[in-house]
C-alpha cells in the first residue's frame, strides 16, 4: 500500500485579497512566492542593464502623465496603509515600550487590518519595481543606489515575511509614511510643477532618518540575541543578519548621495555633478 504524500495546497494572491485574512493561508502563498521572487529579480536586473542598451538608440518615451498617476497611486496606497497601521504601532508603543514594540507581535499578523495591510505592503514591493522601467524608458540615469535599493528591498521583504517579526511594524510605518511624501513630491514634478529646492533635500533627509531608527532597532535586537536578555523577543538571526547589511548599506549610500547632491556640488573642485534619482 502507497502511502500519500502530504502536499502543500496552492493558494493564490486572489485567495488573499478577496477573502477573511487568514495568516496561515498567506504564508502558504508566500512559500510559493518566494521562488518566484528570486526570478522576478532576474528579471529586474536584465531590464535594468538591456533596457539601457536598447534606449541608447531610440527616443526617450514621453511618459509625464503616466508617471505622475503612477506616483501619486504609490502615494495614495503609502498613505492609506500608513493610516491602517501606525495606530497599532502607537497602541503597541503605549503597551510595551519602544523596546516591546520590536519584540512583540501581539496581534500584528493575525489582525484583519494590520495582517492584510502589513501582506500589501510586502507585495507592493513588486510594482515598486516599475520605478525603475520609467526611469529607463525616459532615458533618465539609473544609478547603482535606485536598482539596488529597489531589488533587495522587494528580496528582503518577500523573503522574510514569513519570520512574522515584530520589528517590521517600525519598518513598514516608517516606509509608508516616507513613500507617502516622497512618491507625492515625484508625481508634482511629473506634472513639471516647480518645487523648493529644500523640497528635494528634505525628501532625501526623512529617507535617511528612516534607516538610522532602522539601524539602531536591528542594533538593539542584535544585543538582545546576542545576550538572550529578552528570551521572547520576536526576532532571528538570519532576518538581523541580512536586514543589518541592508539598512547599513541604504544608510551609507543615501548619506553619501545626500553629500554629494546638497554639499559637496557647494564646492565643484569636491565632487562631481549630482545625478538625479528622480
Amino acid at each position: 500500500m502507497t502511502t500519500p504524500v502530504a502536499t502543500t495546497p496552492y493558494v493564490s494572491a486572489a485567495d488573499i485579497l478577496f477573502t477573511e485574512w487568514d495568516l496561515n493561508k498567506t504564508i502558504t502563498f508566500m512559500s510559493h512566492w518566494v521562488p518566484t521572487s528570486f526570478k522576478v529579480t532576474i528579471g529586474y536586473l536584465a531590464m535594468v542593464y538591456f533596457g539601457q542598451k536598447i534606449m541608447k538608440k531610440r527616443e526617450a518615451f514621453q511618459l509625464d502623465n503616466v508617471l505622475a498617476i503612477w506616483n501619486f497611486l504609490f502615494s495614495i496606497f503609502s498613505g492609506f496603509a500608513a493610516y491602517r497601521l501606525i495606530p497599532e504601532l502607537f497602541s503597541t508603543f503605549q503597551k510595551h515600550g519602544f523596546v516591546g514594540s520590536y519584540c512583540y507581535n501581539e496581534e500584528y499578523y493575525t489582525d484583519p487590518y494590520t495582517g492584510y495591510w502589513g501582506w500589501m505592503f510586502v507585495m507592493s514591493k513588486a510594482p515598486e519595481l516599475g520605478d525603475t522601467l520609467f526611469l529607463v524608458l525616459r532615458k533618465k540615469p539609473v544609478i547603482f543606489m535606485h536598482w539596488y535599493h529597489h531589488a533587495l528591498t522587494f528580496l528582503y521583504a518577500t523573503i522574510t515575511y514569513n519570520e512574522t517579526q515584530a520589528w517590521s511594524r517600525w519598518s513598514l510605518a516608517l516606509n509608508l509614511t516616507v513613500h507617502t511624501v516622497m512618491y507625492f513630491y515625484f508625481g508634482v514634478r511629473a506634472l513639471g510643477i516647480t518645487t523648493p529646492k529644500p523640497v528635494a533635500k528634505f525628501i532625501t533627509t526623512i529617507q535617511i532618518v528612516q534607516f538610522v531608527i532602522s539601524c539602531y532597532i536591528f542594533g538593539h535586537l542584535v544585543i538582545i540575541k546576542s545576550t538572550n536578555s529578552i528570551p521572547d523577543c520576536k526576532c532571528s538571526w538570519n532576518v538581523l543578519a541580512l536586514g543589518a547589511v541592508m539598512y547599513l548599506s541604504y544608510l551609507y549610500l543615501f548619506a553619501q548621495f545626500f553629500y554629494n547632491a546638497y554639499i559637496a556640488k557647494r564646492h565643484p573642485g569636491k565632487s562631481n555633478s549630482s545625478k538625479k534619482t528622480e
